[in-house]
């Protein structure tokens, strides 16, 4: 008898349309902003992924394993710091990778809070993308409260004015994106080597018009190139 073999039915591109209409999968950017070949994603967009699996694939079966599986490497891959005569990180790409190491390891609670996801290029819908982006969630009586989103821009030298409009930009696009117009769940951090005078003064003008905050925080490559260290600016 021939034997039939039933594949998985794949979630339909349309249903991933719908999904980011309503908000509820919105870290794709299906090729618009660059082509890339992976999508970060948290694990809320993760959790609509599989319901969209379990509905169009109702009966489950044990996945077989691998019978010889791709040994796993335990070698990390080098982050180069690297500086200019002043002490600047010659590329953005290194300080993202370091700050997203230090995550990964459960680092740098003590000065961003606690937080679930940590994702970094995270594509938005006027083509720019956020340098890095996480989620804040406290456990209540066995409920996870998502309460906080964190938005970083990085620069490798002088942070300006106009960065923090950029990164002002991305605020207001979170808060209408994921937190219905609420601002306040939204925490802004501006990470440079050092800031303009300029800079300095659109974040007291913002704190005292606006009554809300950007946080700017210098970094220092350590003697040795292997660490950074981060001084914030009150």
């Amino acid at each position: 008898e021939p034997v039939v073999r039933h594949f998985p039915k794949p979630i339909a591109l349309n249903d991933i349309f719908d999904l980011r209409d309503t908000g509820k999968v919105w870290t794709f950017d299906l090729g618009m902003v660059r082509n890339k070949n992976h999508y970060p994603i948290t694990k809320d967009e993760a959790r609509e992924l599989t319901r969209l699996l379990l509905r169009n694939n109702p009966i489950s079966y044990s996945p077989t394993p691998i019978p010889k599986p791709y040994a796993k490497s335990e070698a990390q891959l080098p982050i180069q710091l690297d500086t200019d005569r002043s002490g600047r990180v010659n590329f953005e790409g290194y300080l993202n990778a370091w700050f997203i190491r230090s995550f990964a390891g459960g680092g740098l609670k003590s000065l961003i809070g606690e937080y679930e996801d940590f994702l970094n290029f995270v594509p938005t819908s006027f083509n720019n993308v956020m340098d890095i982006f996480l989620t804040h969630v406290t456990n209540v009586d066995g409920i996870d409260v998502l309460h906080k989103f964190t938005c970083m821009e990085l620069k490798t030298p002088v942070g300006t004015e106009e960065d923090l409009r950029q990164l002002v930009r991305y605020e207001d696009w979170l808060a209408r994106k994921l937190a219905n117009g609420d601002h306040e769940m939204v925490q802004s951090i501006l990470v440079a080597f050092d800031f303009q005078a300029g800079a300095l003064e659109y974040v007291r003008k913002r704190k005292r018009i606006d009554e809300k905050t950007v946080r700017l925080i210098r970094y220092r490559v350590t003697e040795d190139k292997q660490d950074i260290m981060l001084d914030e600016i009150e």
